[in-house]
C-alpha cells in the first residue's frame, strides 16, 4: 500500500537509497527527559512503530480484501484493523501535543520546507478526516458488547465456522483455535452499521483511510526525526 503520489518523502540528511544506521546514548539524545518536545517525539515514535507492525500485516491482506473483494472476514484482518485505527487515533493526539509545545513553535520557522510541509500535511489530513477516523475506530475498534454478539448470532444464516484442537508441546498455548470468531465479529461490526450497511464496503473504506493516514504519519515521523533527532544520533 504505497502512499499517494506527491506525499512527502522527507528524506533524511545525507540520505539515499542506501540504508543508514546511527547509534547514540538515548539519555543524551532526549536530554534526560527535560525537553517536552523530544518527549513528545519519543511518544510519537512508539505509536509509529506500533503502526508499522500493524500495517505490515495488511500487506498480505490488502490484495484479497480490497483488490479482489473477497468476502472472507478473516479474524486477522479485523483484529489488525481495529488495532491500527486505535493507534492512528493515538498518533494524531500525540502529534497535536508536539505541535503545541513552545519548543516546536520556536523551531518551526527554521525547519526545512519539506519537513514543515510533511508535518503540516499529516496534521491537516488527520484533522480533516478526524470525524471519520473516530467513527471507524468506534465502529471497528470499540468494545465488543454482549448485545452486539447476540445480534450477530441471531442473524447467522448458512455461514460455516471452524473450531480446531491443535496441541503443540513446544507452544505456550493449549492449542484450541476458534476460527469461527471472525464470522461472529463480522456480524458484530454489521450491528453497528446503519440499516442496509455493507460490512465489506465499510472494511474497504476503513482500510483506505487507514492506509492514507499511515502514509501521512510515516512522512511526519520522518520529518520529525530529521528535524530533531538525526543529528543528535551522530554520524
Amino acid at each position: 500500500m504505497r502512499g499517494p503520489a506527491g506525499l512527502c518523502p522527507a528524506p533524511l540528511k545525507g540520505g539515499s537509497e542506501v540504508a543508514i544506521t546511527r547509534f547514540a546514548e538515548l539519555r543524551k539524545v532526549f536530554r534526560g527527559g527535560q525537553s517536552e518536545l523530544l518527549n513528545g517525539v519519543a511518544r510519537l515514535a512508539i505509536f509509529y512503530e506500533d503502526l508499522r507492525l500493524e500495517m505490515d500485516e495488511f500487506r498480505g491482506l490488502h490484495r484479497s480484501v480490497i483488490e479482489l473483494g473477497q468476502p472472507d472476514m478473516d479474524h486477522r484482518v479485523t483484529y489488525f484493523l481495529r488495532r491500527s485505527l486505535a493507534t492512528l487515533v493515538e498518533f494524531r493526539g500525540a502529534l497535536v501535543v508536539v505541535r503545541r509545545t513552545d519548543e516546536f513553535k520556536m523551531a518551526e520557522p527554521r525547519l526545512t520546507a519539506l519537513d514543515a510541509r510533511c508535518i503540516a500535511d499529516a496534521d491537516t489530513f488527520l484533522q480533516q478526516n478526524w470525524t471519520q477516523i473516530k467513527a471507524l475506530r468506534n465502529e471497528f475498534a470499540g468494545h465488543v458488547q454482549a448485545s452486539a454478539v447476540e445480534f450477530a448470532t441471531r442473524h447467522l444464516s448458512n455461514e460455516v465456522g471452524k473450531v480446531a484442537w491443535n496441541p503443540n508441546s513446544d507452544a505456550w498455548t493449549v492449542g484450541v483455535e476458534c476460527d469461527f470468531a471472525g464470522i461472529v465479529l463480522a456480524g458484530v461490526i454489521s450491528s453497528k452499521l446503519q440499516s442496509g450497511g455493507d460490512v465489506l464496503a465499510e472494511l474497504r473504506k476503513a482500510l483506505e483511510i487507514l492506509s492514507q493516514g499511515f502514509n501521512h504519519a510515516q512522512a511526519a515521523m520522518a520529518a520529525l526525526v530529521h528535524a530533531f533527532l538525526w543529528d543528535a544520533f551522530g554520524r
